[in-house]
């Protein structure tokens, strides 16, 4: 890519696709897509996907992952590029689940690649927008077990009971590495930033005898993590910044998301390094010139080497992107005071944190 082409790169809003689910509800058409019927069961919106098309300036309809192909290192960023990923890396959604979604489990990249076919396996970390009184979400197992245990709980139908149930409430954090054992709950509302994957194995669907949605039992005793974790949720770690307050929320090998709640403005530096994704939840503002309501998503490109997002109402908003650990997580947050130890949690579980393996 020439110099010149480099820098008509801008900021890029893209398509946001829904997405009809038998567990879906209403939430996602009332708060981010009114123009939506509001009888569908809208269960996720798509908001950032490689296949989704940009909606704005000279490049509308191109699809992201031909440009991310086409500009890797304009586009993705040094960093990302240097990585060799054959598509965008990274899928953001926004989930509305009126009902539990199938207990299921993804697979990690060796997997993928091997058994599927397929670049990326599925970590994810959600951020609970809204949940009713009571909500919990399946995280992993109650007790340790064995692959015969999980096989004889799923043939006696209560493999829900080893399982370990969470009640959330809004602001929650939890990260889902691959092998967990998972499934959102009844009444939950969230954002979802994950690889770019849609590899998932069922291990039970609460009995919804749907042969559009097959079990996988085989694959999902291969890739599960059996040890109980012993935390379930992220602490998010707040700091203070002129005209907004930034609130890490995760971060691993594979993405970091951070909430900006801008008052007024904030000025972010991808530095050619690697592409921002901002999500907006509530509120309403610009990124340069580029306007971003409530439900949208902008994909910064890493050769806009800074920016700034201007808030026309206080805008809460995610960014997401694929991390320098130490350079974006550690080293900003211990000049802010903030311990190693709460800085590793950021990253789950001990177990699987790729904080703690750094700190």
């Amino acid at each position: 890519m020439s110099r010149e082409n480099e820098h008509q790169l801008y900021p890029l809003k893209l398509a946001a696709r829904p997405v009809e689910k038998v567990w879906g509800g209403a939430e996602i058409t009332r708060r981010y897509r009114p123009d939506l019927p509001a009888d569908q069961p809208i269960g996720e919106l798509w908001a950032v996907w490689g296949e989704l098309a940009v909606d704005n300036g000279t490049l509308r309809s191109r699809k992201l992952d031909d440009l991310a192909r086409e500009w890797p290192i304009p586009l993705l960023g040094r960093r990302v590029a240097a990585r060799g990923y054959p598509a965008f890396p990274l899928l953001v959604k926004i989930l509305d689940a009126r009902e539990t979604l199938s207990v299921q489990v993804h697979p990690d990249d060796a997997y993928a690649r091997e058994h599927e076919g397929e670049p990326f396996g599925k970590a994810e970390v959600w951020y609970i927008l809204d949940a009713e009184p009571g909500a919990s979400i399946i995280h992993g197992v109650a007790q340790p077990l064995t692959r015969a245990e999980v096989e004889d709980a799923i043939e006696a139908g209560a493999l829900p009971e080893k399982l370990a149930h969470v009640e959330v409430h809004p602001g929650d954090v939890v990260f889902n590495p691959a092998g967990t054992i998972h499934a959102t709950g009844a009444g939950i509302l969230l954002y979802e930033l994950q690889q770019s994957s849609d590899l998932t194995y069922r291990f039970y669907d609460w009995d919804r005898n749907d042969p559009s949605r097959p079990l996988h039992i085989e694959q999902s005793l291969d890739v599960s993590d059996l040890a109980p974790y012993p935390q379930h949720t992220i602490r998010p770690v707040e700091i203070r910044e002129a005209g907004a307050t930034r609130t890490y929320l995760c971060a691993c090998h594979h993405f970091a998301a951070e909430l900006l709640r801008v008052e007024s403005s904030v000025r972010e530096q991808p530095g050619g390094e690697c592409f921002h994704i901002l999500t907006a939840l509530e509120g309403a503002g610009r990124v340069q010139d580029v306007p971003l309501d409530c439900g949208e998503s902008v994909l910064i490109p890493a050769s806009l080497h800074e920016y700034e997002v201007h808030a026309d109402e206080v805008l809460l908003l995610v960014k997401a992107y694929v991390p320098d650990l130490r350079a974006d997580v550690v080293e900003p947050l211990r000049q802010c005071g903030i311990l190693d130890e709460t800085i590793s949690q950021l990253g789950g579980n001990r177990r699987h944190s790729d904080l703690a393996r750094l700190l």
